[in-house]
């Protein structure tokens, strides 16, 4: 059986091995950084350009304003249900409740 102090060590040897892999991962990774970044203007653009296209299709857009005085659509009915407010709950949930009583304790428990 292994020391507590020992296993402690191990852990602590072990984290900072993972954290020397990552900073290494990181440093020697960045190699085409410049890359990278051409990549993400590039793409930042295109979503720019397509967002501008949408934007554009939309406000050339003409609604017909006609469908609304067709006979079909004038003759729907509303079956909208009102829902009454009603008072739901308490104001505070935690509050002790008004008809219930505590028990009442005169003698101290005994174990």
């Amino acid at each position: 059986m292994k020391r507590p102090s020992s296993m402690k060590s191990w852990i602590i040897i072990a984290v900072l091995i993972v954290v020397a892999l990552i900073v290494y991962y990181s440093f020697f990774n960045n190699t085409n950084s410049a890359d990278s970044t051409l990549q993400a203007q590039s793409s930042e653009n295109v979503i720019g350009a397509d967002t501008l296209s949408l934007l554009n299709q939309i406000q050339s857009l003409k609604i017909d304003k006609s469908f609304f005085q067709t006979a079909e659509y004038l003759s729907l009915m509303d079956y909208t249900v009102q829902i009454p407010a009603v008072n739901i709950g308490r104001m505070n949930p935690f509050a002790p409740l008004a008809s219930v009583s505590r028990p009442a304790t005169s003698s101290p428990i005994r174990r």
